[in-house]
Order: C-alpha cells, then structure tokens, then sequence
C-alpha cells in the first residue's frame, strides 16, 4: 500500500516504527527514565541561571582565572535553555499556548490560504530544529514558490525596522542557517517567492543560537 488517503505516511511504516520504539523501551524501560532525568525543571533552570550570572559578574569583577569555568556555566544554561525551548515547540503542536506563554511564537491574525487576485499562500507549518550545532529551519512547499526567504530580527520582532533578509532558499524542507552568535536570541520568518510576487509572512519563531 502507499501513503495513506490524507496523504501522510504509510500505515505499514507507522505501525512498524511504534513497534520498534515500543520493543526498545520494553528491552531496556531505563531509557525513559533517563530521558526524564534528562528533562530541565524550575530548579534545574534557576540553578544553571544563578551560576552563570554569578561567574560572569566574578568575570566582570577580574577573577580571569575563571573564564573557563564561565564557558561551562554558559554552556549548561545554553543547553538547558535550548533543550526546554525544543520541548516547547515539539508540544506546541498538542496545546499551543505552551509557547505562546514562552514568547516563543508571536500569534497574527489567520491568513487566508490564497488571496483573490491568486497570489501566493502562506508558508505553513514553519518550524525550527537543530542539527548538531547548526539551524535548520522547515516548512511546507507552497504552489507557485520559486524560492523562500527567510528574514531574521535581532531586537524588538514587532518592529518591522528590525528585520532582515539572511538567506533565500529553493528548498523549503532543509534551510541551514549559520553564522549566528552563541548565546543570543533571534527571531526568524519565512514567505515564499514567486516570480513576480511574495506571499505573506509566517508567524515568527525565536530561537537561541548554541
């Protein structure tokens, strides 16, 4: 059989990708609960921020014999940082005022999927992850798109000024996206290109540069 009525994918693949998770986890149930442990909670944060903030003001004070211990406290809150922001995301398609309350997704008005005069729709279902150190972002193709353009804001996101092109892309799956600061927060939209016309924004996403 091929892919499924509403287009997804096959049942024969889905089901045998559940089985295979849940054989895994039933050979070895640990797995779970280290990857619960794995998971940051209130405690976890406050801690990995109060010692960041306390070695980098040593920093700042003159202690330079702890710039080291400074990269690993920055390093912890980065990931602990990043790793909730992922979990956010992921669980934002099951309750989205999960990061709706992070301020991780700015909500806009729906947009119609093609306006009257047939331009183009809105990218939809754009999404960031990582790859190792590196972003990848990802959408759905629209119909008509030549290319998509991905723009990035550094500051204030409803501040139209603040936005600016980093990269256009032909493919809309698979846009790395390099070359951004460690440690910083960025925002980021996508719109799809035609030949003679742009389609709307999506919402915009942040996410923290590792």
């Amino acid at each position: 059989m091929g892919k499924n009525r509403n287009g997804g994918e096959r049942d024969e693949d889905v089901i045998r990708a559940t089985g295979e998770l849940v054989t895994n986890l039933v050979k070895d149930p640990s797995i779970l609960e280290r990857m619960n442990a794995l998971m940051p909670d209130l405690e976890k944060i406050q801690k990995a921020h109060d010692r960041h903030r306390s070695i980098f003001s040593e920093v700042l004070g003159g202690a330079s014999e702890k710039e080291g211990e400074l990269a690993s406290a920055r390093s912890d809150a980065l990931n602990i940082v990043s790793l909730l922001h992922g979990i956010a995301l992921l669980t934002g398609k099951y309750d989205p005022s999960i990061p709706q309350k992070l301020d991780l997704v700015q909500q806009q008005p729906p947009i119609t999927k093609r306006g009257a005069t047939g331009g183009l729709a809105a990218t939809e279902n754009f999404r960031l992850v990582y790859e190792g150190q590196n972003i990848v972002a990802r959408g759905s193709a629209v119909k008509g798109a030549k290319c998509y353009e991905i723009w990035i804001c550094e500051g204030d996101p409803l501040t139209e000024s603040n936005w600016r092109h980093l990269i256009t892309s032909g493919c809309v799956n698979h846009i790395e996206i390099n070359g951004l600061t460690p440690g910083k927060l960025y925002y980021f939209r996508i719109r799809a290109v035609g030949s003679h016309t742009t389609g709307p924004w999506s919402n915009f996403i942040s996410m923290m540069a590792i």
